[in-house]
């Protein structure tokens, strides 16, 4: 086989090689990280360009007319790809993913796929009607003469070139650095063999009756793609962050690579920040506040920028096909939201100082008091009037101490630090009643079944169990009140059931008994420790109600959801 060098082949072997080294790259890129429509297509595209040049590379390096003939229906086979795919890999770049079903897809190749088929078989002269050696510049060059079915293949590549340009040219101007350059740079390489082609066709000076160098001037796209790929991550970061981001949102947006380098911020971003360094190209713990606390699991934390001005910074994993692209920083002015959550810290403080008073100093001052006024009582003769004045008074200091023990266990109550365990309700119960039968005995008690019930709950369990058997005897009309407690388990919760045969609590009055909708001491229910027990057993998940016991009385109706066996191990 006869062989001539021609330095116009050149240009078409360097796009071959470098196109082929692109798409190689690609296929190693979805092996590692996964497929994608963007990355899948972009491997095809350069491995169509790679096929393309070479096979014309080849064509143009032969001598023997049949074998540069046969060159030239091969090369056709990536030129005739190229275009559909370089359209399906617009509409992936531009995340238009909707439209790439893949019924829509194989539509696409429909007319390639006839005109090479009508191309290596010629019937009735509609692939090409006829061809010609001919020498130009000391070259033999094939010249052939396109048939119908050829025009029409031409015809629609090129429709579908522009269109896959005029879709990555639109996505552009909504693009900033560094997506405007990927896509320029994608619209540059393609646009220089598009007008190279076009004077081709149309016979236009200086390209008209000479070599074809639709191929060679394929080696542009080759070289901007692979800048690109290789210095704008092209397959790494693609517009979709730009898409996520949201171009027009209000808070600053802030996109970082796989790397944690800043690629894009939107303009509210130094505003936010206060701040007029340039962040662009910086690793994101030199150019954002605080931003290594956004870690072990956190994605959000909160910023003092400037004077009494806080920012909150949010994280976002940025992912394609489960692979990790890089991350989104929302920046959001939340000073007002700070402000008030500093005024309650402040305020809880202020709360914890003064229960830390009540409980000790006056609850130490009234246990001291009491003390006296018992030994007053046993050991000093009084009057009948004094000795009823001093039992009020110690009345009153006793009741003063038991509401200090209750300040303490609703303190306890609202304290979402409070350390929470699993406990049995059962024998919470058990041990509640035994310690209210000491203090009341003229109070009977009838305890059921009470099955092991586990609960995620703390020490304030038993105060939950404690008020309400002490409001059953308390408040109870008879002169020896009777309790009947029972628990039960099903459906995932544990009801317990105290019921008591007092004088019974009115519809009405069991809307509020437990002071809901009022505040703090101020309840207008039967006292403070029934508000106690709604706070513990709505913070422990639980919920409380009351029902009226059969012939009289009430039955307060406990349930608590139940540790599941996963939680529990």
């Amino acid at each position: 086989m006869n062989w001539q060098h021609t330095a116009y082949a050149y240009p078409m072997v360097f796009a071959a090689v470098v196109a082929g080294v692109l798409s190689a790259y690609a296929v190693q890129f979805v092996r590692h990280r996964g497929r994608n429509p963007t990355v899948v297509s972009f491997a095809v595209l350069t491995a169509a360009v790679s096929l393309w040049t070479a096979t014309t590379a080849v064509k143009l390096f032969l001598v023997d007319p049949g074998a540069k003939l046969l060159a030239y229906k091969f090369l056709h086979v990536g030129a005739m790809a190229a275009a559909p795919t370089f359209f399906v890999f617009a509409l992936a770049y531009t995340d238009r993913r909707e439209l790439l079903d893949r019924h829509v897809v194989a539509s696409l190749y429909v007319v390639p796929a006839v005109f090479l088929v009508v191309l290596f078989t010629n019937p009735l002269e509609l692939g090409y009607t006829g061809w010609e050696l001919s020498t130009v510049d000391g070259v033999t060059i094939l010249s052939v003469a396109d048939g119908p079915v050829s025009v029409f293949g031409l015809v629609y590549g090129f429709v579908l070139l522009f269109l896959g340009l005029g879709i990555i040219g639109q996505y552009a101007l909504e693009l900033d650095r560094p997506y405007r350059t990927q896509a320029t740079l994608l619209i540059v390489g393609m646009l220089v063999p598009s007008v190279v082609a076009a004077l081709e066709l149309t016979g236009t000076p200086p390209l008209a009756g000479g070599i074809n160098l639709i191929p060679a001037s394929l080696a542009v796209p080759s070289v901007t793609f692979g800048i690109a790929v290789y210095r704008y991550k092209l397959l790494d970061i693609l517009p979709l962050a730009y898409a996520t981001a949201g171009a027009h949102s209000a808070d600053g947006l802030i996109v970082l690579d796989a790397n944690e380098v800043v690629v894009h911020v939107n303009d509210h971003v130094r505003p936010l920040l206060g701040t007029g360094d340039p962040l662009l190209g910086r690793s994101a713990s030199e150019a954002l506040p605080n931003y290594d606390d956004l870690g072990d699991g956190r994605s959000s934390c909160d910023v003092l920028v400037e004077g009494e001005r806080y920012v909150e910074l949010t994280r976002i994993p940025l992912d394609q096909a489960g692979d990790p692209l890089g991350w989104v920083i929302s920046v959001r002015d939340v000073t007002p939201r700070k402000h008030y959550e500093l005024a309650l810290e402040s305020r809880n403080d202020e709360l914890e100082v003064l229960n830390r008073i009540v409980r000790h100093d006056i609850r130490n001052d009234m246990q001291l008091v009491t003390a006296y006024i018992d030994i007053v009582l046993e050991h000093e003769p009084l009057s009948d009037e004094a000795r009823s004045q001093l039992e009020t008074a110690l009345r009153r200091a006793l009741n003063t101490v038991d509401l200090t023990d209750v300040l303490g266990q609703l303190m306890r109550a609202t304290n979402d630090d409070e350390r929470r365990r699993h406990l049995d309700v059962g024998a919470t119960l058990r041990e509640a009643v035994e310690d209210v039968r000491e203090g009341y005995s003229n109070a009977m008690f009838e305890v059921g079944d009470l099955p092991s019930a586990t609960v995620s709950a703390n020490d304030l369990l038993d105060s939950v169990f404690v008020n309400v058997l002490k409001n059953a005897v308390v408040h109870s009309d008879r002169d020896e009140p009777s309790v009947a407690v029972s628990a039960a388990v099903d459906d995932g919760c544990v009801t317990v059931r105290i019921a008591d045969d007092g004088p019974g609590i009115s519809d009405e009055r069991k809307s509020v008994v437990f002071g809901k909708g009022a505040k703090g001491l101020e309840s207008p229910g039967t006292g403070t420790g029934l508000y106690l027990v709604e706070t513990i057993v709505t913070n422990f998940g639980g919920t409380v109600h009351i029902e009226d016991n059969e012939p009289r009385g009430s039955v307060f109706v406990i349930e608590f959801p139940l540790v599941t066996v996963e939680a529990a191990d």
